[in-house]
């Protein structure tokens, strides 16, 4: 049993397939058109029957009139099983026509050329990825190529019956065994295609169903690593990692504390998803890679999922983008009443690793390394410094070799010491 989401992906599948078998069909239809008013005429001028020009126009109509009620999504199973008898039946009335046309025996249709778009029409079925109108179409046709045989034999009588095969594509003879191969080359490449497709549509299903888990995966994981994931060549193990020279930023809610003692559950969690929808674009927007949520810090990453060349300037753009940000949406929760809180910022940057960490059974993609825990002690050491988001003055000279404009009246802190850090750190106060 599908998941009904998939099972809606399918039917727009089928939807965009129905309209693409009735567009190939209208645009054959114009090209034999053309083709049969440019050749040369092969009838008498007075024939009781256009068999081409009479096909085609019924063929447009019939095309037509699928093609709408599959446009208004009329198109249900039994309108799209008569349509699919119908036109197969219309191909094979038409090249029974052509005896009358050309005014000759009935065993003239045996050896219309014409019987090649039986296989053209059953092949256009296989665009909707369901065997059940492969056949359907190949039965169709199996009949009613039987019917014609059977027609030709009743009105001229056994005397056509050759089993001589040069008598037969010579004179106007009948051979049943050649009208037994054409039956059942037919029904042949009927069930082999539907074959193919049933083996195509768990293709299919598979396909739709992992693209479903790719976009599920990519709302719990950052959207970098969930490509990472399931576009791995090979499997995933705990241990698997790269070098990256990368930027990392925590960020942390200043007041959420307070907020929880004041707050009910449902109304701390709307406001941590406030905070959460407010920064996570931002991040994004700017090259970052969120590397998980922590309560209410936030471990993002740049350069480290997808190298780049300007990690630590797009780090710095996007705290100053998340700094504007903030202090509006401070504004407004004041504005209205509501409990304000501000955003903490740590940054760094430099050698770390990005890899697989875990059990077997539980995998984590992550950062780790001296970075990332610098980044994590400046989120920290904001409140010794008063200061809402540090970095270091490496951190600012890299961002400005790669392009940052923002560093003119950054506050530098000279030699000042970070809990859980050796030597002493020129800081840059970012906001």
């Amino acid at each position: 049993m599908l998941p009904r989401r998939v099972e809606e992906d399918l039917e727009r599948l089928q939807y965009t397939s129905e309209i693409l078998v009735a567009r190939l069909q209208l645009a054959v239809i114009v090209f034999l058109f053309i083709l049969y008013y440019a050749a040369p005429s092969g009838h008498a001028p007075d024939a009781p029957v256009l068999s081409a020009p009479l096909g085609l126009s019924l063929f447009a109509i019939l095309a037509l009139v699928r093609l709408w009620f599959a446009w208004t999504r009329q198109l249900n199973r039994l309108i799209l099983g008569c349509s699919v008898v119908a036109e197969m039946a219309l191909l094979l009335f038409i090249i029974w026509t052509y005896h009358l046309q050309f005014e000759a025996m009935p065993t003239v249709n045996l050896k219309n050329p014409h019987i090649a778009y039986v296989f053209v029409l059953i092949a256009l079925r296989a665009l909707r990825f369901e065997a059940i109108w492969v056949i359907l179409s190949g039965l169709t046709a199996a009949l009613g190529w039987s019917l014609i045989v059977w027609d030709a034999l009743r009105r001229t009588g056994a005397e056509i019956i050759t089993w001589d095969y040069v008598t037969y594509v010579s004179t106007r003879s009948l051979h049943p065994g050649g009208e037994f191969d054409k039956v059942l080359a037919i029904l042949m490449v009927t069930f082999i295609i539907a074959l193919v497709l049933r083996r195509a549509r768990q293709t299919l299903l598979q396909a739709v169903s992992q693209s479903h888990a790719a976009k599920d995966l990519s709302r719990f994981f950052d959207e970098g690593v969930a490509d990472k994931i399931t576009g791995s060549e090979e499997v995933l193990k705990a241990g698997f990692g790269e070098t990256r020279r990368a930027g990392i930023l925590f960020t942390d809610m200043r007041g959420f504390t307070k907020a929880s003692a004041r707050l009910s559950a449902s109304d701390l969690i709307a406001l941590l998803g406030e905070y959460q929808r407010l920064l996570v674009p931002i991040i994004q927007q700017h090259g970052g890679s969120i590397d998980k949520f922590m309560g209410d810090g936030i471990l993002a990453s740049f350069g480290a999922v997808t190298p780049s060349k300007t990690y630590a300037a797009d780090m710095l753009h996007a705290v100053d983008a998340i700094t504007e940000a903030v202090a509006a949406w401070s504004a407004k929760r004041q504005q209205a009443g509501l409990v304000v809180v501000g955003v903490g910022a740590g940054l760094a940057v430099g050698e770390l690793v990005f890899g697989v960490i875990g059990d077997e059974k539980r995998l984590e993609y992550t950062v780790i390394g001296e970075t990332v825990n610098l980044a994590a002690k400046l989120e920290k050491h904001n409140k010794e410094e008063h200061a809402a988001a540090l970095t270091t003055k490496a951190t600012l000279d890299e961002a400005v070799v790669q392009g940052y404009k923002g560093a003119e009246g950054k506050e530098i802190r000279t030699a000042r010491s970070v809990g859980g850090v050796a030597e002493p750190l020129d800081l840059v106060v970012l906001a």
